[in-house]
């Protein structure tokens, strides 16, 4: 065992569950799959998870302001009641926005017994998701935000990029398997959670090319009428401040992209995979 190990591990012992997984991230050296290049442009992107019903009123609040957004689902949800069925997330995608890969059951991916049970998993769920008409999502958004250097590695091969719930404006470089997120309405815990803070977020990422991705539970008890509508006033104030509205494919399709692997390459050169 290396030193660095050793020091992840000593650090790890004394830290809750989700914190082991961030000082792991934080102590030990990104690997050449794991650099991201944040693009230049900067850009804020709004991301829904779960799947439930209650996202169709951002859906219908996107639309009504002409931006994208990104909707993040588990086959094993989806159709259950509360929970979107395949026609309407088809019809959600035909309106340009992004389906996201949530899970195939909605269950942590750190909890899976080896990499191997947890690849055959994702396979599952891509693959139905393909077999229904929603595309192979190349944005994966992890249940509960777990993840740690084995799950990064597992998945890489497979999305483009990965979405945890750790706070964070992301800025210059980031971990393209650990992107981070700022909570909107439900879950927001102790941070301010005002519109004029949400607005400061944008003015920094306006400022210095940074990009806010907002986390969305619309169904969720926090999250609430003047949420939604809060959220389309902060549509506009990006646009103001000159800050684009994109989902994630369409941003990271922009200027400074992905840091070539040979081991992972880009999502878009695997068989199966959306071109």
């Amino acid at each position: 065992m290396g030193l660095a190990s050793k020091i992840v591990g000593a650090v790890a012992k004394r830290l809750p569950a989700h914190g082991r997984d961030r000082a792991e991230e934080w102590l030990l050296p990104r690997r050449p799959f794991e650099r991201l290049e944040v693009p230049a442009s900067s850009a804020l992107t709004i991301i829904c998870d779960d799947g439930e019903t209650r996202d169709l009123d951002i859906v219908e609040l996107l639309d009504r302001h002409g931006a994208k957004g990104v909707f993040a689902v588990s086959p094993g949800l989806i159709g259950r009641p509360g929970f979107l069925g395949y026609e309407q997330l088809r019809t959600i995608r035909a309106g340009g926005h992004e389906i996201a890969f949530h899970g195939t059951t909605h269950d942590a991916f750190t909890g899976f017994a080896t990499p191997a049970a947890l690849e055959a998993a994702i396979g599952e769920g891509v693959a139905r998701m393909a077999a229904e008409g929603l595309g192979t999502p190349s944005t994966l958004i992890y249940p509960f935000g777990r993840h740690n250097r084995w799950v990064r590695a597992s998945v890489a091969g497979r999305f483009d990029c990965a979405f945890t719930t750790w706070f964070g404006l992301n800025e210059r470089h980031a971990n393209r398997f650990g992107i981070r997120r700022i909570p909107f309405g439900a879950y927001v815990g102790k941070l301010p959670g005002t519109e004029a803070w949400y607005q400061s977020l944008i003015d920094r990422a306006a400022a210095g090319g940074g990009w806010p991705a907002l986390m969305l539970h619309p169904a969720a008890e926090g999250h609430t009428p003047q949420h939604t509508a809060m959220l389309g006033r902060l549509i506009e104030h990006a646009r103001q401040r000159g800050v684009a509205v994109r989902t994630v494919a369409a941003h990271l399709s922009a200027p400074a992209g992905r840091a070539r692997d040979p081991e992972h390459p880009p999502a878009a050169t695997l068989p199966g995979a959306r071109v």
